[in-house]
């Protein structure tokens, strides 16, 4: 039993935030979270979502046992009998067919280091398949790294020094609530915060400017004010190449194609031209939403173009900002099997790729994922799991993906485990997790699940060893301790060495007669896995359409309409938002259903194009 006191902790939650947490437990349960004090980015508090967990970890629909699918009904089943039937079915599909007919899919539930162990399990048996590519931030990385060939690592406390701050997408009011506490003292210190979205948002609420635009529009606006930095700040004087090709482009780009674009009136888009030039220096922070399409890091570097053109890189509190790079914390060889040849499926476009392998999938094992929610065309990865003879779900409750499942297992979360780490995508520091509470009778962690399978599978314990291997990270020499079980990584600059221009603009393709779906993060869960999920699968859910579309449609608050296009259907309840352009439809991501709609196209470098899905609206057929 968990002693009685108080723990230091870590938010392993897909979020940029990675919060610090100060816990109280008693009698084994968890009864208070809060956030550290000593932690420079929580200061002392954690979002709603966090504090929720003392609820949802005894949560009603908190899985205790384990669930097997027969006659088309879940019942209990015993812990061996579980396991037994997980590993005889792996065992068969390998004897078949090959490694490669077994699936081991992971997903973001958590961003513990130590998950990569969990992979021993199909790379012992021969590589097997999985996922590759990112449903979320990859592509802006890409974009951001064509500039110096890197995507560095600073502080984002640097938006301090900056005397302009512009938010292009992004909206930390809901979704990096310790960011926006970072901007709101810059405020008080006098800085202008300007915000670019598609929708009126928290974030633009509480900006000195705010301008919303259509949806897609975002490379062509980059374009023109690439255009206004080149007249108003002359050549650049940094070391550059590639320059010439790309001034010729941008300056076709007119006013009159920016307004026409992105809706703007004339006046509008000054502002916006006086906003990013006036008061240097400008630091501008990318959001997600931005590059989720197939021109996504072509918008990303423009915009870190944008920057290099006015004068803002390489000077303090100045340049352009997406996420942080990947640090490669644990070694090379950690949780690796040499000889190892894994197959690789997009995961945007999971379910068409498992339906189309050969040699075919013929069991599936999920950790911390719920693909046939979070994934494109999720129809595909239904169907999928309807024609996969097994499939095993490790879950913590009922996801989409488990309810599909022939089995169910339940896991521990984050919290209920310890003597792991997570590596913040937002900020400069590692934290170390503390176990916190004890977890429901009949749950099990997670990689003790994976290990027994291996086990029974004949495979030699390595899990327990490389488990052991995750302490070695506190050694790096590139961190530096900031308080107990917390480190502050070395800051590694982006700026410097050459800029590179981008080489070639894409044209952006408008679908004629059709209306834009924009999936939005929202203030109750990210990335699709909420804590305490029960009220996501509500439906129908809520679609917001601009009342121009209303009027054109004729329709009303509230009136239930059916979303269509080549891929799916999905009932909505109509919300009307005045702040909207006309041809989009705005759907909570995540939301049960929605991905049905959701294209699974990729970009050039295999991540997903999530918001260039396109729809009809149609009244709902009673």
């Amino acid at each position: 039993m968990l002693a009685d006191g108080n723990y230091l902790s870590v938010c392993a939650y897909d979020c940029p935030d990675s919060c610090g947490m100060a816990a109280t437990c008693k009698d084994g349960r968890l009864v208070e979270l809060e956030g550290r004090k000593d932690n420079p980015y929580t200061r002392g508090f954690v979002c709603h979502k966090g504090r929720r967990w003392v609820r949802d970890l005894r949560g009603q629909d908190r899985l205790t046992s384990p669930l097997a699918r027969r006659n088309g009904k879940f019942i209990p089943i015993g812990w061996d009998e579980a396991l037994d039937m997980t590993a005889q079915a792996i065992r068969s599909a390998v004897l078949r067919h090959g490694h490669q007919s077994f699936l081991f899919y992971e997903g973001s539930g958590n961003l513990l280091l130590g998950n990569k162990v969990q992979r021993l399990l199909p790379l012992m048996l021969g590589g097997g398949t999985m996922a590759m590519g990112s449903l979320c931030s990859s592509e802006g990385k890409v974009g951001l790294a064509r500039s110096y060939g890197t995507v560095g690592r600073d502080q984002p406390l640097a938006a301090l020094a900056s005397k302009s701050i512009l938010l292009w997408g992004r909206n930390p009011a809901e979704n990096s609530i310790h960011f926006l506490s970072i901007l709101h003292d810059a405020r008080r210190a006098g800085v202008r915060l300007g915000t670019i979205d598609v929708r009126a948002t928290p974030t633009t609420a509480v900006s000195d400017s705010a301008w919303v635009v259509r949806p897609g529009s975002d490379l062509t606006l980059a374009l023109y004010l690439c255009h206004e930095a080149i007249i108003l700040c002359g050549e650049p004087q940094a070391a550059h190449e590639g320059y010439d090709t790309f001034r010729q482009a941008c300056l076709l780009a007119s006013a009159e194609d920016a307004q026409e674009a992105t809706g703007l009136s004339a006046e509008a888009l000054h502002a916006l031209v006086g906003f990013v030039v006036a008061e240097p220096p400008l630091s501008i922070w990318t959001g997600v939403g931005l590059q989720r399409t197939r021109w996504g890091a072509d918008l990303i570097h423009t915009i870190d173009t944008l920057g290099f053109l006015l004068g803002n890189h390489g000077v303090p509190g100045g340049g352009v900002w997406f996420e942080q790079g990947d640090d490669c914390l644990l070694q090379d060889d950690f949780a690796t099997v040499p000889g190892a040849q894994t197959r690789f499926v997009p995961r945007p476009s999971l379910g068409a790729s498992l339906l189309e392998a050969d040699p075919l999938v013929e069991a599936a094992l999920f950790v911390r994922g719920n693909p046939a929610s979070q994934c494109p065309d999720a129809g595909k990865v239904l169907k999928f799991l309807e024609q996969c003879p097994f499939s095993v779900c490790l879950d913590w409750h009922m996801s989409v993906t488990a309810r599909a499942c022939t089995l169910v297992l339940p896991t521990t979360v984050f919290l209920e485990r310890g003597d792991d780490y997570v590596m913040s995508y937002f900020h400069d520091l590692l934290q170390k997790t503390n176990k916190v509470a004890e977890p429901p009778e009949g749950v099990r962690d997670e990689l003790d699940v994976v290990r027994d399978v291996a086990l029974r599978l004949g495979l030699p314990d390595r899990f327990t060893t490389e488990r052991a291997r995750l302490v070695d990270v506190e050694s790096d020499p590139r961190l530096t301790p900031a308080g107990p079980g917390m480190w502050r990584l070395k800051d590694v600059p982006r700026i410097r060495g050459t800029f590179h221009f981008p080489f070639l603009v894409p044209d952006v393709p408008v679908e004629l007669g059709m209306l834009r779906l924009i999936t939005v993060h929202v203030r109750d869960y990210i990335n699709g896995i909420d804590p305490g999920q029960a009220w996501v699968r509500v439906l129908p859910p809520v679609a917001s359409v601009s009342k121009q579309l209303a009027r054109e449609r004729c329709l009303i608050e509230g009136q239930r309409v059916t979303l269509r296009n080549a891929l799916g259907s999905l009932d909505v309840r109509i919300h009307l938002d005045k702040s909207l352009a006309a041809r989009t439809v705005v759907l909570p991501q995540g939301v049960e259903g929605v991905n049905l709609l959701v294209t699974p196209g990729l970009t050039p470098d295999g991540n997903s194009c999530i918001n260039d899905s396109w729809v009809l609206l149609e009244p709902t057929q009673q």
